[in-house]
C-alpha cells in the first residue's frame, strides 16, 4: 500500500512521493519468507540439520528487502519513499535499543545466542515496518492460500513419518513414527497448522469474492489441515486456533453483520466432521490427545507438567529482577536456576528445558523488569485497541481483523510453548501486527510523517541497511563454518578433521558449536591415543564449554567422567545441579 501525502503539501517535482518498494519485490519476499520455511530442512549436507535452512528462506529474502528499503530511505529521503512509522513501532524500536544495550549491564554467557536471537527479533520489526506500509487485501491472500497449501502437503508428509515408512524422500525429515513433518517438533507443527487453520477460515469467511472451483479446493484443503491439527495432538495448537477461530468469527457476527453466521458455522461444522472422522480412522493418535486432555484435569496443579519449568523460570527472574540474564540465554542459566529452585521448593520435579513453555516469562527472565514490562506494554495497547474495535463495531477491512485473530492465536500459544522462538513461523505475528495496528490502534500519540521525519527517517534507513548487511555477511560466515562442522563429523582422518574444526572456529555465529565438537574430538582422540594430556585438554574444554552454555548433555558427560577420575569435588558439583546419576564416585 503506497502511502500519499496530504493534499496541500508543497514539494518540489523532485520531491513526489513514491513507494518504500516495488510491491512486486515485497510480494516475493514476503511469500517466500512466510509460507516457504515450513517446508525445507537442512538435510545432511549442514551439521545444523533443520534449521539452517529454514532461517535462510526466512531471514535472507527479509535481509536482502531491508538493505533496499534502508537504502530507499537514505537516498531518496523519507517524504519521496513515503516512509514513516506509527507509534507501536517505536516502543517496540526502543525495546530493540534497550536489549541492544543489556549486555553492558548484564553480561553474557553465550554472545553466539544474543547475536542469533537479536537478529530474529531486529527482523520482526523490520517487516512489521514494510507491511505496514506495503501489505495490501491482495498479497494476503496470496500468502495465506500459499500457507494452506503449505499446510496440506505437510500433513501428507507428518502421514507419511507415522506411518514409519523405510525409505522417505530426500525433501522429508528422516523421523519415523513422529508426527512433526519438517518442523522439527510436535507443538511447532502443530502452531503451524494452527495458522493454516485460521487462514483457511477467512479465506472461507470472504470466499464470495473467489469463484467456485477456488471455494471447491479450499475445503478439501482446509479439512486436510483440520485433520493434520487434531493428529498432532497438540493442546496448545488446537486451543490457539479455537482462539483465534473465536475472534475471528466474533468481528464478522458484530462488525460486520449476522449474515456471516453461515459461514461460522460452515467452518465450526467442517472442523467438527474432521474431529468425527479421525476418531474412527485415527484411534491411537485420538487416544494419546484423549490421555492429554484427562492428565490436565486429573493434575491441574502441574498445568501439564509446566510447573517445575514456571518455578524456574520464576527463580530466573527472582535472583536478577533488574538486569535479567540477557536476550537468548535463558537456556545457559536454565539448570543454575533449577538448582536455586529445587533447594526453595523441593518437591518440585527435575525436568530439562531450553525453553520457559511461557514466552512472557522467558521474556521477563532474560530482559528484566524494564524489557518485560515493554513488552507487555505493546501486548496491551494492541489488545486494548482490537477490544474497542469490537466494542465500538466500527467497520473496518475483513484484513485488519484477520491480523487481530492471528495476534490473539499467537498470545494464547505463547502463553504454554515458544512461538517467539521460531522464525519461521512468528513472521506471521509481525504481518498480524502490521495489518491490525494500521486501522484499529488507539492513538497514544501522533506518528510524524514523512516529510517531518527527514532526518530521523535517513538515520534509520541507514541503520537498518547497515544492520541487514552484516547480518547477512554475518549469517553467511555460518553457514560456512556450519559446513565446516558436518565435514568435521564426517571426517575420519583427525588431521583433517581438526582442520575443519579451526575453519568453523572462525565464524562468530557457530564457535560456540566448534568450541564443543572439538572438545569432544579430543577425548575421543585421547583415548584412541591412550594418551591422557589430549584427554585432560578436551575435557578442560568442555567444561569452559560448560561454563558459558550448561547443557545436561555437557553436565552427564563431565559427571560420568569425574566420577571416572574419582574427582570427588567435581563430581559433588555437577551432582549438584539434580538429574539422573549413573552413580557414585569411586572410592580410592
Amino acid at each position: 500500500m503506497n502511502e500519499t501525502l496530504k493534499s496541500g503539501s508543497s514539494l518540489s517535482p523532485q520531491e513526489e512521493p513514491g513507494s518504500l518498494l516495488p510491491a512486486g519485490i515485497f510480494s516475493l519476499v514476503l511469500f517466500v519468507s512466510l509460507v516457504l520455511p515450513n517446508l525445507v530442512f537442512s538435510g545432511p549436507y549442514f551439521f545444523s540439520t533443520l534449521h539452517l535452512m529454514k532461517w535462510a528462506v526466512a531471514l535472507v529474502p527479509v535481509a536482502l528487502c531491508g538493505l533496499l528499503a534502508g537504502i530507499s530511505v537514505t537516498v531518496r529521503g523519507t517524504v519521496r519513499s513515503a516512509f514513516t512509522i506509527d507509534g507501536f513501532a517505536v516502543i517496540w524500536l526502543l525495546l530493540l535499543l534497550y536489549v541492544t544495550a543489556q549486555p553492558f549491564w548484564s553480561g553474557l554467557r553465550s554472545p553466539e545466542t544474543f547475536f542469533q536471537e537479536w537478529f530474529f527479533f531486529a527482523s520482526l520489526w523490520l517487516v512489521y515496518i514494510l507491511s505496514s506500509r506495503l501489505a495490501g487485501g491482495g498479497l494476503l491472500r496470496l500468502l495465506l492460500w500459499g500457507c494452506l497449501v503449505n499446510c496440506a502437503v505437510s500433513v501428507v508428509f507428518a502421514e507419511l513419518q507415522v506411518r514409519e515408512t523405510g525409505n522417505l524422500p530426500f525433501f522429508i525429515l528422516p523421523t519415523p513414527g513422529y508426527y512433526i513433518a519438517n518442523t522439527g517438533q510436535q507443538n511447532m507443527f502443530a502452531l503451524w497448522l494452527a495458522l493454516g487453520g485460521l487462514n483457511g477460515t477467512f479465506l472461507c469467511f470472504s470466499s464470495e469474492k473467489t469463484g467456485r472451483f477456488v471455494r471447491a479446493l479450499l475445503v478439501p484443503l482446509l479439512a486436510v489441515t483440520f485433520w493434520g491439527l487434531i493428529s498432532t495432538t497438540s493442546r496448545s495448537g488446537i486451543l490457539a486456533f479455537f482462539t483465534g477461530f473465536a475472534v475471528l468469527s466474533c468481528y464478522y457476527l458484530r462488525n460486520l453483520g449476522r449474515k456471516n453466521l453461515k459461514k461460522v458455522l460452515a467452518v465450526a461444522f467442517l472442523f467438527c466432521a474432521v474431529l468425527g472422522l479421525n476418531l474412527v480412522l485415527n484411534e491411537g493418535r485420538w487416544g494419546i490427545l484423549m490421555y492429554k486432555m484427562e492428565d490436565v484435569l486429573e493434575n491441574p496443579l502441574s498445568i501439564a507438567n509446566r510447573d517445575s519449568i514456571w518455578a524456574t523460570s520464576w527463580t530466573m527472574y527472582a535472583e536478577r529482577p533488574l538486569r535479567g540474564v540477557g536476550l537468548g540465554q535463558y537456556k545457559w542459566h536454565y539448570l543454575d536456576a533449577q538448582r536455586e529452585m529445587l533447594k526453595r521448593w523441593p518437591g518440585m520435579k527435575w525436568q530439562y528445558t531450553h525453553w520457559a513453555h511461557n514466552e512472557f516469562l522467558q521474556w521477563f527472565a532474560e530482559t528484566g523488569t524494564a524489557g518485560g514490562l515493554l513488552m507487555v506494554f505493546l501486548w496491551g495497547w494492541w489488545a486494548v485497541s482490537a477490544f474497542s474495535a469490537f466494542l465500538r463495531k466500527k467497520i473496518h477491512s475483513p484484513e485488519a481483523y484477520w491480523g487481530s485473530a492471528m495476534v490473539a492465536l499467537f498470545l494464547f500459544n505463547a502463553l504454554w510453548t515458544r512461538p517467539f522462538h521460531r522464525i519461521e513461523n512468528v513472521l506471521w505475528l509481525s504481518l498480524a501486527f502490521a495489518l491490525a495496528n494500521r486501522e484499529m490502534l488507539l492513538s497514544l500519540f501522533d506518528a510524524p510523517p514523512p516529510e517531518d521525519f527527514r532526518k530521523g527517517g535517513r538515520l534509520i534507513g541507514g541503520v537498518t541497511a547497515a544492520v541487514c548487511l552484516v547480518g547477512l555477511v554475518y549469517f553467511g560466515s555460518g553457514v560456512r563454518g556450519d559446513r565446516m562442522l558436518r565435514l568435521a563429523s564426517d571426517a575420519a582422518d583427525p588431521v583433517v578433521r581438526e582442520r575443519y574444526l579451526a575453519g568453523a572456529l572462525s565464524s562468530p555465529m557457530v564457535r560456540d558449536l566448534a568450541e564443543k565438537e572439538r572438545a569432544y574430538f579430543l577425548v575421543s582422540l585421547g583415548q584412541e591415543r591412550k594418551d591422557p594430556e589430549v584427554v585432560s585438554e578436551g575435557l578442560n574444554g568442555l567444561m569452559a564449554y560448560f561454563g558459558k552454555q550448561p547443557h545436561v548433555r555437557e553436565l552427564n558427560y563431565l559427571r560420568e567422567w569425574s566420577r571416572r577420575l574419582e574427582n570427588v569435588p567435581l563430581y559433588d558439583e555437577f551432582s549438584s545441579y539434580g538429574g539422573p546419576v549413573s552413580g557414585p564416585p569411586a572410592e580410592k
